[in-house]
């Protein structure tokens, strides 16, 4: 009896160790995001004038960044809004050009590739020159470059932004002249206008590139806002 009591005794006090209670264990979270979840979505970026900040294409029609132009490096660019592959065929008219530029009347030129015919390309609001248009190329190897176009990167700059779905880049029609004569009074300078005032400074300060101005601060602040 003595033996039995001895094999259940325990020098230690049962109330004085630890007790762990029993845990339910949860099942793994999904990895797929809830429907409440919010995402930054439709994100551009695109190119525009270094001078006026006006609109030129997206960087999604750089075909190449390795083109040397007159003061530098410079992109070469392809006239639809996705650059496809490089083909010899002319991507465009010998008049079509980009949004918010002015083509100049062809000339020949020799380029370091050979000789060609360009046309200037100049900025419609400041009146800058942005690089130009291959019109024509003497060489076959050359002629892939047809249609295209010549950016400067000291003439431009890169932007990106977030809008609201749907909203990726104007269209063509949407790049028509707007017609500051509709408007029975002109824009006044706006000297509380950071940007007005940068223009004035410059001397490229007028009433249409005031208009141009406001009109897409206009637009922009749906998309800013989150308002469809």
């Amino acid at each position: 009896m003595a033996k039995n009591k001895a094999k259940h005794f325990s020098p230690f006090p049962r109330f004085l160790l630890p007790s762990f209670p029993q845990r339910d264990v949860c099942p793994p979270r999904s990895s797929s995001p809830s429907p409440t979840d919010k995402y930054l979505d439709g994100h551009v970026s695109y190119l525009r004038c270094a001078e006026c900040a006006s609109h030129l294409c997206l960087t999604s029609q750089i075909i190449s960044k390795g083109f040397t132009g007159r003061h530098g490096r410079a992109y070469l660019v392809s006239a639809e809004p996705v650059a496809s592959a490089v083909s010899v065929c002319a991507s465009s008219s010998p008049t079509a050009t980009l949004p918010n530029t002015v083509l100049q009347h062809p000339v020949p030129r020799q380029l370091v590739t050979g000789a060609h015919t360009v046309s200037d390309v100049s900025c419609a609001f400041c009146g800058g020159v942005l690089g130009w248009k291959y019109v024509a190329a003497e060489e076959e190897s050359q002629r892939y470059k047809v249609g295209k176009f010549i950016l400067e990167t000291k003439k431009i700059t890169t932007s990106s932004c977030w809008e609201s779905p749907g909203v990726i880049f104007p269209t063509k029609d949407e790049h028509r002249p707007v017609d500051i004569n509709s408007n029975s009074a002109e824009p006044e300078f706006d000297s509380q206008d950071e940007d007005e005032c940068e223009d004035l400074f410059a001397g490229i300060w007028s009433s249409g590139l005031a208009s141009r101005r406001r009109s897409r601060k206009i637009e922009r602040r749906p998309a800013i806002f989150g308002l469809a």
